[in-house]
């Protein structure tokens, strides 16, 4: 059985297996990416986002494909 976890995108609270990529988590949820993702390996670099961690107001960046 998968473990779910809550994750907030644009404002939305979506429950998504954990392990999932950011990239992943918004694919599970229903988002369409169109634009704005490369190569989903890491390389190109087109899917640099910044994310929040819960209980922790530090803002994070990162690669939403990895």
């Amino acid at each position: 059985m998968l473990k779910m976890i809550k994750v907030h995108i644009m404002g939305e609270t979506y429950d998504v297996p954990e392990g999932l990529t950011i990239v992943g988590a918004m694919e599970y949820s229903g988002f369409v990416i169109k634009r704005g993702l490369g190569c989903r390996e890491g390389f190109c670099g087109a899917c640099a986002t910044v994310y929040r961690k819960e209980k922790d107001y530090r803002i994070y960046t990162g690669l939403a494909c990895q």
